[in-house]
């Protein structure tokens, strides 16, 4: 009898989200997925099993494994004591029977991923901050008390001392310097005033999000001496960590947002653990900490992790390798080298190509749009799930519902990855999530009788297929509209997949080109054929609009005038007396 592979299963789980890894006997990974918040103290045990269940379904089904893993290693926020590593293998085995168990705390796996079982140092500095040394079996511990007694150099200390230089250099000067600007353009704020309040109730990571302006102006004065005094900070407690370990000459790895992707930032923090720790090696960890915790759960040591060029990825990396809209155009290789007439020939050009690649997908329109009007009349809603340009444009189709048609706001409603701050500005990896799609369809109460309409341009988005998932499940109506015809998606019955080949972008990736293009006329023509069947359109006028200013009480009056052939003055008398209600004036 042939024996089934092994497989080591990593689970890593924080405030904001978990992460999940695969890895066989060798240390090659086979997939990967992401889902919501996994702290042991914040969450109850059916949540987590229920989480840990679906990041291992999803992951098993891409790498197409049918068996149970070998050993699964959950490494999570919270889990600090000998109770809560016990709870944690006690979950795996409620799972796993068969499985062998390992638990700690996420600062653990984090350690395995970037140090391997080596000695050395790992400095930890997002939202929060704490650094953790190994020598031998030895484990020390510097900061992590939270951020009201430590987190020094962290996000949240760094946004703390932003806005406390703001209102001192308003106290100096009497005016805003670029610094307030920006922290105010940046949280779409007016006043200092406002500032104030915003403070006063804002949460530790909203905080924390202000280093995003802090690192657009590294030569700013009081920039300079936040970042030199957060990096003196955050060295200061690597050496105590080092010393503590009995380390002398460390590696030391830094894990994380702020020295990951701030490459200002992580010079002056190098330099400064390099005075305090002579012949320190410093380097940036790219490992997640999910992969720490399948190498725990493998159980072997000193072997790294391998990930061959061949490895399967993540279902989004491998959806967006394969997109059409992230190949590049071969007719406009020589972009940059255009004349501004020529460019807009180009792109003239390219969004001509946008009608053609719909029109062969005018039957599944057809029938998703009678879903839709079926499920309107009988006190149903429609839903549009997006992220980015995609759920911008949902959001906009859904608001000019009411005041086009006069339907109830209720009835088209839009969801969008980040919430109404991703209308604005990027939302960093909200779209990544999930289980935040299934969250916000649980909690606008999607129910059987509603249509859900994902909008995926690579038709991988995780937050926009978890929610598509959950309303699949809830017994509502599904649809996916991607241009990318080489996504995977599928769920079982009531489900449409609208995947039109708009091709490549003129300008790489850009999909707010034709695949922007293309989800506005498909999601025009969702509603307004729609509102036509129920009854909100005769002719061609719309006879249920809101006029809601001058334009519109001119065009309520010209709509009424041409159905009853009537002046147009007469037409204004008439609607001024029925308080501009154009469609209970017509029924009379």
């Amino acid at each position: 009898m042939m024996k089934m592979a092994s497989l080591f299963l990593g689970i890593e789980g924080g405030a904001s989200r978990s992460t999940a890894v695969l890895i066989d006997e060798e240390g090659r990974m086979l997939g990967r997925a992401e889902g919501g918040p996994c702290n042991l103290h914040l969450s109850s045990d059916r949540e987590i099993c229920a989480l840990w269940k679906d990041l291992y379904s999803r992951i098993a089904s891409e790498a197409g494994v049918r068996e149970p893993p070998s050993g699964v290693g959950a490494f999570l926020a919270g889990c600090r004591t000998p109770f809560d590593e016990r709870r944690s293998r006690q979950l795996i085995r409620r799972i796993w029977p068969r499985a062998r168990s390992v638990a700690g705390d996420d600062s653990l796996s984090a350690m395995e991923a970037a140090l391997g079982s080596g000695d050395g140092v790992l400095l930890i500095c997002g939202t929060g901050s704490f650094v953790r040394a190994r020598r031998g079996r030895k484990l020390t511990q510097v900061g992590g008390w939270g951020h009201v007694g430590g987190d020094g150099g962290s996000g949240y200390w760094m946004g703390r001392a932003a806005l406390r230089a703001i209102f001192r250099i308003q106290d100096e000067r009497g005016k805003t310097d670029i610094l307030a600007q920006r922290v105010l353009s940046f949280l779409k704020l007016n006043t200092l005033e406002d500032l104030v309040q915003w403070s006063l109730r804002a949460s530790k990571s909203e905080i924390a999000s202000l280093t995003r302006v802090i690192f657009s102006l590294p030569k700013h004065p009081e920039v300079r001496f936040i970042l030199k005094n957060a990096a003196t900070r955050l060295a200061d407690e690597t050496a105590l960590a080092a010393k503590k370990a009995g380390l002398r000459a460390p590696r030391v790895a830094l894990n994380q947002g702020l020295a990951m992707h701030q490459p200002v930032f992580e010079r002056i923090l190098r330099r400064e653990i390099t005075r305090r720790l002579r012949g320190a090696k410093v380097f940036v960890s790219s490992a997640e900490g999910a992969l720490g915790a399948a190498l725990l759960a493998r159980g072997k040591k000193g072997a790294a992790l391998k990930i061959p060029k061949d490895a399967p990825v993540t279902s989004m990396d491998r959806g967006l390798a394969r997109a059409l809209t992230e190949q590049r155009n071969p007719r406009t290789m020589d972009l940059d080298r255009r004349s501004i007439p020529r460019l807009v020939k180009t792109l003239l050009d390219e969004e001509s190509r946008t009608i053609p690649a719909i029109r062969p997908h005018a039957p599944s329109i057809a029938r998703l749009t009678e879903w839709i009007v079926a499920s309107l009349k009988h006190g149903g809603r429609l839903f549009y799930v997006g992220a980015g340009t995609s759920g911008r444009l949902g959001v906009l189709d859904a608001a000019e519902c009411p005041p086009t048609f006069g339907s109830d706001p209720e009835q088209v409603q839009a969801i969008i990855a980040g919430g109404s701050e991703a209308l604005h500005r990027a939302v960093e990896s909200a779209e990544d999530r999930p289980e935040a799609g299934r969250q916000m369809i649980r909690d606008r109460g999607v129910r059987s009788r509603d249509v859900v309409v994902g909008i995926a341009a690579s038709g991988s988005t995780p937050f926009v297929l978890g929610a598509l998932r959950e309303a699949h499940a809830l017994g509502a109506k599904t649809a996916l509209l991607t241009f990318n015809p080489n996504s995977s998606f599928r769920l079982p019955g009531k489900f449409i997949r609208l995947a039109i080949a708009t091709g490549p972008e003129a300008l790489t990736g850009s999909t707010r080109l034709k695949a922007g293009t293309a989800t506005k006329l498909v999601l025009n023509m969702l509603t307004t054929i729609a509102m036509i069947r129920l009854g909100k359109v005769r002719s061609n006028l719309m006879i249920d609009l809101e006029p809601t200013c001058e334009k519109l009480h001119d065009r309520a009056a010209r709509i009424y005038s041409a159905l009853r052939h009537v002046p147009l003055d007469e037409a204004e008398a008439a609607l001024e007396q029925h308080q501009w209600n154009l469609k209970k004036l017509l029924k009379r």
